[in-house]
């Protein structure tokens, strides 16, 4: 048990930031080039295809839940962009507790450094990443060696060119440097010292005094301490009263004289006025966080509007948090696009990147399809079919699905029209035998099995007059 001067923790904290991030990192972004040919000329499914890629390579939908957190929990997150000794883009999330970026007087002002500073083998280390370059240095100004790649060898070096064209870090601060719990930090404390202190009246009330009225002890409490000489100098508990103390403590009854009572000696604590100030106190909190109470998203009684109003305060928050966020993976795409038009010889441009960020929302997912269902209505509704299953709520890529469906509207799954085109040179035999039969096979089986498919069509009248003559002969 905890002794009355413990202070009760009440994770407030932990709560906010985890309802926090869920709700704005539990759908990953999601990046869409502009349809058709750039003005530069370049390809966008082309730069969608690298996109794609690179987001999958870096495990973009962790990353981001990551940034999140370090944005609500400290209010700034980092992007650090390097290339690895394959040559894969590689984007990483710097620990924003020990990063800053550096800025230039200009308006706006542009990064021009990022700078980190970490303690290794119980020495501090300080690492510059400018435009042209990657150092670093311990405390006392001194070069320190560190181990990087360079023409795809790992090599000691005190200092790293860099070719991206700007400093390889994107960052997302918040513009008041708040986390999302600290204006709550005060009503948390007083919460926590209202709990504290119904624990202690709890506590005392459990280690009550007995009260008995009237009724006088056969034993005297106290013994006088004698000196040698007989005299008084000081007194002691007496063991007998002790025992008869006892003994009245853990008796199953008490027979007591006429008028005497026994009670016990209690704090009377108003529990239920206590309660209602804690809940206004939560609510305080959860008001102030914007976050809502978990009473509020969990009662069986709240409708998808009733839900949506609960948000409000929080889609305030993240609407705030996308622009910021947004502006960062510009930055991002803006960096990453530029290695790839010095590496492919092309022409992208990342202001056609569009980024879509999502709420991580209860919703109602048979609701949800019709409402897609609906707008798109065929093809002649006001969405395309690539948005109508974004908003579907069915957890696959929209762009690959919709590849999918287009194959399968334009798959030939007839052989009698495989055979069509292969007698009218429209395919070849490679290519006719691809169609009728699944890759797994192997491909002297494949041919065999095709060939006898593609001869028998052709001379069906005579295979079956064959077969005839064939069962009569068996006869």
């Amino acid at each position: 048990m905890n002794s009355g001067n413990d202070k009760i923790v009440v994770a407030f904290e932990s709560y906010i930031v985890g309802m926090a991030r869920g709700y704005l990192s539990g759908k990953p972004p999601t990046y869409a080039v502009a349809s058709g040919d750039n003005e530069n000329g370049a390809d966008a499914d082309e730069y969608q295809a690298h996109i794609d890629y690179i987001r999958r390579y870096n495990d973009d939908a962790a990353t981001f839940a990551e940034l999140i957190h370090d944005y609500i929990v400290t209010a700034a997150a980092y992007l650090y962009i390097t290339e690895s000794v394959t040559n894969e883009i590689v984007y990483t999330r710097m620990d924003s507790r020990n990063t800053i970026c550096i800025y230039d007087y200009g308006t706006p002002p542009y990064p021009v450094a990022m700078v980190r500073v970490w303690e290794e083998q119980e020495k501090e280390k300080i690492e510059i990443v400018t435009e042209k370059s990657r150092r670093v240095y311990y405390s006392d100004g001194k070069a320190a060696e560190f181990e990087d790649y360079s023409d795809g060898l790992l090599r000691t070096m005190t200092e790293k060119p860099l070719y991206w064209g700007d400093v390889p870090v994107a960052a997302f601060e918040n513009p008041d440097n708040l986390s999302i719990f600290e204006p709550a930090i005060g009503l948390i404390d007083t919460y926590e010292k209202l709990m504290t202190n119904i624990r202690n009246m709890t506590q005392y009330n459990d280690g009550a005094k007995l009260l008995i009225k009237g009724y006088s002890p056969e034993n005297t409490m106290f013994l006088d301490v004698l000196d040698k000489d007989g005299n008084a100098v000081g007194r002691t508990v007496n063991p007998a009263w002790k025992q008869e103390e006892k003994e009245l403590y853990e008796a199953s009854a008490l027979f007591l004289h006429e008028n005497a009572s026994a009670e016990w000696m209690l704090k009377n604590v108003d529990y239920s006025g206590v309660l209602d100030l804690l809940r206004h106190i939560e609510r305080t909190i959860t008001t102030t966080t914007t976050v809502p109470s978990a009473a509020d998203l969990t009662s069986p009684n709240a409708s998808g509007v009733a839900l949506g109003y609960s948000l409000y305060s929080l889609d305030q928050y993240a609407a705030i948090v996308d622009r910021i966020f947004k502006k960062g993976y510009l930055r991002l795409w803006e960096i990453v696009t530029n290695r790839l038009n010095l590496k492919n010889n092309a022409n992208f441009d990342f202001r056609l990147v569009d980024i879509h960020f999502s709420r991580n929302v209860p919703t109602d997912r048979d609701a949800s399809i019709a409402r897609a269902k609906s707008a798109y209505d065929g093809g002649s509704g006001i969405v395309s079919l690539e948005t109508a299953i974004g908003v579907s709520g069915i957890e696959v890529d929209s762009q690959s699905e919709v590849a999918r469906i287009e194959a399968e509207r334009t798959r030939i799954s007839s052989v009698r029209d495989i055979v069509e085109l292969r007698s009218n040179n429209l395919i070849d035999e490679q290519t006719a035998t691809d169609m009728l039969y699944p890759e797994e096979l192997a491909d002297d089986v494949r041919q065999r099995i095709a060939a006898e498919a593609l001869g028998m069509d052709e001379h069906e009248g005579d295979d079956g007059e064959a077969g005839a003559e064939n069962g009569q002969s068996n006869e």
